[in-house]
């Protein structure tokens, strides 16, 4: 994670960063009966963990919506890696964290893995909300063609534990653009994109408020083949069409050395996809 950079291309639409919050301090109460202290130092550092106990991180906040911010930042000194992303509400005093896991599986380490906490924010007034953002079936059957900039591709939503990726013909063009080995399945047969592929993975929505949702998918079956996979973690806003996030994977080699964890943003169209979503799992039981 390279603050203030714009990496990858991931990112071509990643808007700028957010610094509303520098100077703020947050005492968060998580359900996994841990608080934790989040500290904006300044625009590149802040200060997270129980109170006391803070640790300095750099960090990136981005903004996805009125009082709606994802924050990103990962302790490079961890092995196992374990990436930190935080979903802070402003406007329900709720906030959700992904904790991200890499080289943590013995027969697989370029495997990605999740766990999200649920918490809310205190008040000023010491009290806490009951309330909580939640997994959430809003998505089921939607699917949205993300732009990403250089390359647009499908997500869709196809059951509330599963996603699947697709191409659009739009999406399509643009992969066989200055590629045409792609066109005629030359190269790679495994990565020749067809609107009629079926990649199914896992995915886990989070409804943090109307319109808003956090979605985390996860490459297990590439890791499985490839032996190594990336998270996804993208903060949606539907009326605006638009999301906020990060990826965070192994480098190129797979090895920890240059280890990706970089922020991004999309701009997307909802579009059917009933077909794709009719089809028969291969992969898992639905």
């Amino acid at each position: 994670m390279k603050p203030d950079q714009f990496s990858g291309m991931l990112s071509v639409f990643r808007p700028p960063l957010v610094f509303e919050l520098t100077g703020r301090e947050f005492t968060l109460v998580f359900d996994d009966g841990y608080d934790r202290r989040l500290i904006f130092k300044d625009r590149k550092t802040l200060s997270f963990g129980p109170a006391g106990e803070e640790k300095d991180y750099a960090y990136e906040c981005l903004k996805a919506a009125d009082r709606c911010y994802f924050v990103n930042f990962e302790d490079f000194t961890l092995r196992p890696r374990l990436g930190i992303s935080l979903v802070l509400d402003l406007v329900q005093d709720l906030v959700t964290m992904a904790l991200t896991h890499m080289y943590n599986n013995p027969r697989i380490p370029g495997m990605p893995s999740a766990d999200y906490v649920f918490g809310a924010i205190q008040r000023e007034d010491g009290t806490v909300s009951n309330l909580r953002h939640g997994y959430t079936t809003d998505l089921v059957a939607k699917s949205i063609s993300w732009n990403y900039g250089y390359f647009d591709i499908a997500h869709v939503y196809a059951t509330e534990h599963y996603y699947r990726v697709t191409f659009t013909p739009r999406g399509l063009a643009r992969a066989y653009r200055g590629r045409p080995e792609l066109r005629s399945g030359g190269g790679d047969a495994r990565r020749t994109p067809s609107a009629n592929d079926i990649y199914e993975d896992y995915f886990a929505p989070i409804k943090i408020r109307d319109r808003i949702y956090l979605v985390g998918l996860l490459e297990t079956v590439k890791a499985k083949t490839r032996g190594k996979g990336s998270s996804i973690l993208v903060l949606m806003n539907l009326d605006e069409m638009h999301d906020v996030g990060r990826s965070f994977g192994p480098s190129g080699d797979g090895g920890e050395a240059g280890s990706g964890n970089n922020t991004l943003g999309a701009f997307g169209v909802f579009h059917d996809a009933s077909e794709l979503v009719a089809k028969k799992s291969t992969l898992y039981v639905r």
